[in-house]
């Protein structure tokens, strides 16, 4: 069985003229052998019962991966090492496959049930496009908000949802009762609306670019920014009073270019203002406006086109505008939005849901066809049959827990969160998304008191935990311990028994199955 071997223990029956796979977690590397076959060598780097949030590889499991030919690793919070080895190894010939550098696989799953918050990055086989008509340039404070979403496709649509992200929040938030291709709402300064349409398999077809509502509640507002920073600034430019008042002043328009399409905390943004019109224009002022904040902040030492700055807060936006020789306004742009996006945000735990398990097998699939062309037609029609018994899981987990009215579980660390956007289990958690996050006294407590209220009588450990705290409250709440396995590695009884994915994927549930009522 070419799974059982690790990086530790080598593999010295293997075929030296294959190409040589490692992976991080055992999901990865069932993909790898179902896809590839015999065609590669493929194994981990983590030992039997190892625990994926704390291992850390030895010297002589960088070496042999260095050597190979692909590491696949999840990234996103998950291995503590990943992102050291992989910047080791950046220079290094072997190819890096981080699968947690596809965003869609944490925000869209195509179940309507977990769009609530998940809304913020396209899926790449969302077909059409939506257009948001009815938006004012500026609203009052209580004013009503009506738009209207426009399909540019024929079909039979099926509803619509609508998704309000509020200044200074981070999660988009579902609009109640607004099924339709009309919203309604009050009008609520920088708050961010969008909507999705939504087929009768709750797949989404489409989704819509957010627009940004502005409230204006006193004449000349709009251009505060101005007056504000030019104030702090008139020890070196006297701008006063006219740098707001310029309206009928105003020629030509700016656009801004080199907006990505997200950023990392940390990241370097680097945009550009255009003119549109001829000019002898050269003065330029950058301004930006802070996610919860009112006043636009003049950006010091940024008096070009060009803007560089750091990625810091997600929300943030940008604005710039040019300046004539009389310290007038000649145009200012429109305001774009930067978008921060941290993988550490994420539950990396992606592989305990078998329809993102299509995903990542899809993933892994076309970075083995460019490792390995010749044997596309191969690699393609193992993933087909690959993604059917995929496809059949999933609908069996549908199947078996779709009765249940008691879909709590008490689990000993938040690994099983994509499970209740999928099929309504409601985990509840002794150790954070990482097993290494301690609980404190309160935490524990209120892991005792949700026994109670929700009536558990089971308790469930994993197979490479100590369930050191399981034990705890297994005996403070009288519960029977059982075993979830959560698919990180496998244990040397799995290799053993010839566990895979799937068996243990069906082993789990039929252990939710008992403790689920």
């Amino acid at each position: 069985m070419i799974g059982c071997a690790t990086a530790n223990e080598g593999s010295s029956s293997a075929d030296d003229s294959k190409q040589k796979v490692y992976t991080t977690i055992y999901p990865f590397q069932y993909a790898v052998e179902r896809i590839a076959g015999d065609t590669v060598d493929v194994e981990t780097v983590f030992p039997p019962g190892a625990d994926a949030h704390t291992y850390e590889p030895t010297s002589k499991d960088m070496t042999a991966v260095a050597d190979s030919d692909l590491f696949i690793y999840l990234g996103a919070g998950m291995e503590g090492f990943a992102e050291s080895m992989a910047n080791s190894l950046a220079n290094q010939p072997v190819k890096l496959l981080e699968i947690g550098k596809h965003e869609e696989l944490f925000s869209s799953d195509g179940n309507h049930e977990d769009e609530e918050h998940e809304h913020g990055e396209e899926s790449s086989d969302l077909g059409g496009t939506i257009e948001i008509e009815g938006l004012s340039d500026h609203y009052h404070s209580g004013d009503v908000v009506e738009l209207t979403a426009i399909y540019n496709e024929s079909g039979e649509e099926a509803h619509w949802h609508w998704y309000t992200l509020t200044s200074g929040e981070e999660e988009w938030v579902t609009v109640p009762d607004q099924e339709t291709n009309h919203f309604e709402g009050e009008a609520i300064g920088e708050q961010q609306i969008k909507a999705a349409l939504l087929g009768d398999d709750h797949q989404v077809i489409a989704e819509s670019e957010a627009v940004i509502i502005e409230v204006n509640d006193h004449e000349g507002e709009a251009h505060e920014h101005e007056e504000s920073s030019h104030e702090d600034e008139n020890d070196v430019h006297d701008h006063g009073e006219e740098t707001h008042n310029h309206g009928n002043e105003v020629q030509g328009t700016i656009d801004i270019s080199g907006l990505a399409a997200h950023y990392h905390t940390g990241d370097t943004v680097r945009l550009t203002a255009g003119f549109s019109e001829d000019g002898d224009y050269d003065h330029w002022h950058w301004y930006t406006l802070e996610p919860g904040e009112k006043e636009w902040a003049p950006v010091e030492g940024q008096e070009t086109n060009e803007y560089e700055g750091e990625a810091t807060k997600d929300g943030l936006q940008v604005k710039v505008a040019l300046f004539g020789d009389d310290e007038q306004v000649v145009a200012e742009s429109e305001a774009v939005t930067l978008p921060v996006v941290d993988h550490g945000d994420h539950d990396p735990h992606i592989w305990l849901d078998p329809v993102r398990m299509i995903e990542v097998s899809q993933i892994i699939k076309d970075e083995l066809i460019a490792l390995n062309p010749d044997e596309e037609a191969t690699y393609n029609n193992n993933f087909e049959e690959l993604k059917a018994e995929l496809t059949a899981l999933d609908e069996k987990f549908t199947e078996v827990l779709a009765d249940k009215k008691n879909m709590h579980i008490i689990v000993p660390h938040a690994a099983y969160g994509y499970w209740n956007g999928r099929y309504g289990i409601e985990q509840i958690a002794i150790n954070g998304l990482s097993s290494s996050d301690e609980p404190s006294q309160r935490d524990l407590t209120e892991v005792i008191d949700k026994a109670a209220e929700y009536d558990l009588d089971y308790i469930l450990y994993e197979q490479n935990s100590s369930n050191r705290l399981s034990e705890v409250i297994q005996k403070e709440i009288g519960a029977e311990a059982l075993t979830v396995h959560n698919l990180e590695v496998l244990t040397d009884a799995d290799v053993k028994n010839n566990e895979d994915y799937i068996s243990l994927m069906e082993y789990n549930l039929e252990i939710l199955d008992k403790v689920t009522k």
